[in-house]
């Protein structure tokens, strides 16, 4: 952890400062050694600091830090080629660059569409997926935007994967949530739980949200069902088990799962799951770290399928801490249900 934290965050600007010095590229290194304890400091205040201001500008540092590890690998790479100086500044150009990049990713919310084609539907439905929109480390205005989005692509229903918020918002930042005129269904993500959750699900279901909490709904031929985060992945295959155990027999009904971390589609297709939809990834969000997230995840991003059942999982609407993305998208399924034609 501690190589990896130097590594992103501390080896990056020494990198460029001894290229522009006219030095090699590691030579900065060995000074930098020093400023190891620097980013875990930083991330001891983000997670205990009281301070949702403190914790926000240090996020936007950390974001930016992690820009330059891409920009200061490329210098390092040029140094090889041509004159040390000249590759430094050509890494400070792209850093520039990415970080402008990162900015306008963040910002931009790509329509991902999917199409699944079943028997167990009987007539065409259009769902759209959101996922991570994160309201805390994104303003409400952000949700705004998203749900304008939503409503212009006419669903016939919101799903809504998680980390919906990640701080203790007042009901008024979720006021976009309020009267629309398609269902809107949700589980709980990680970051409700960091927070006052049942607080947290009281205000959501407050603005006309079906909170599925280890709960199914049913809407016309379709049954969705909700299993709240949990810490442990077997904790949250013993809860689908129970949930569906526990309801009537769905073997014509197309069946979505609304579960936040995509670990639980082994069990979802052993449960005859169609449609399971997940987030939490981001992908990583900002480039290497989706490397270390497949560590954890074996599906990172993006549609798989197995037999009869598709997972979805979206790189997220929003964006957690930094507002910036960089080698990955916020995103907004557009899914698409058709009936099978014989």
């Amino acid at each position: 952890m501690v190589a990896v934290l130097w590594l992103v965050f501390i080896a990056p600007p020494a990198t460029v400062l001894a290229l522009l010095q006219g030095a090699a590229f590691h030579a900065g290194w060995l000074s930098s050694l020093m400023f190891i304890p620097l980013p875990l400091v930083l991330l001891i205040v983000v997670f205990r600091s009281s301070s949702a201001g403190i914790r926000w500008w240090i996020f936007q540092y950390l974001g930016i830090s992690a820009i330059g590890f891409s920009a200061a690998l490329c210098g390092a790479l040029l140094s090889l080629l041509i004159d040390h100086a000249t590759a430094g500044w050509l890494a400070v150009c792209l850093f520039a660059m990415f970080l402008a990049v990162a900015l306008y990713a963040a910002h931009r919310i790509h329509l991902t569409p999917l199409e699944i084609i079943s028997p167990k539907i009987r007539r065409p439905q259009r769902l759209v997926q959101i996922s991570d929109v994160h309201i805390g480390s994104r303003r409400a205005a952000w949700l705004r935007k998203v749900i304008d989005l939503v409503s212009a692509q006419q669903p016939d229903m919101l799903l809504i994967t998680g980390d919906l918020i990640d701080e203790n918002v007042s009901a008024d930042s979720l006021l976009p949530l309020a009267g629309l005129d398609f269902p809107v269904f949700y589980c709980s993500g990680n970051h409700e739980r960091y927070v006052d959750y049942s607080k947290a699900l009281d205000i959501i279901a407050g603005h006309g949200v079906t909170v599925l909490s280890d709960t199914v709904a049913v809407v016309d031929d379709i049954h969705i069902l909700g299993v709240e985060d949990r810490q442990h992945v077997q904790q949250a295959q013993e809860a689908l088990n129970a949930l569906c155990g526990s309801s009537e027999s769905t073997d014509t009904a197309f069946r979505i799962l609304l579960y936040h971390q995509p670990d639980l589609w082994s069990a979802a297709i052993q449960h005859g799951i169609d449609l399971m939809l997940s987030g939490h990834t981001h992908k990583g969000q900002i480039w290497p770290f989706g490397w270390l997230v497949r560590i954890r995840y074996a599906h990172v991003a993006g549609h798989f399928r197995k037999a009869l059942s598709h997972l979805f999982v979206s790189q997220g609407t929003g964006t957690w801490g930094p507002i910036l993305r960089f080698g990955t998208r916020c995103e907004m399924t557009v899914i698409e249900l058709r009936p099978q034609v014989s």
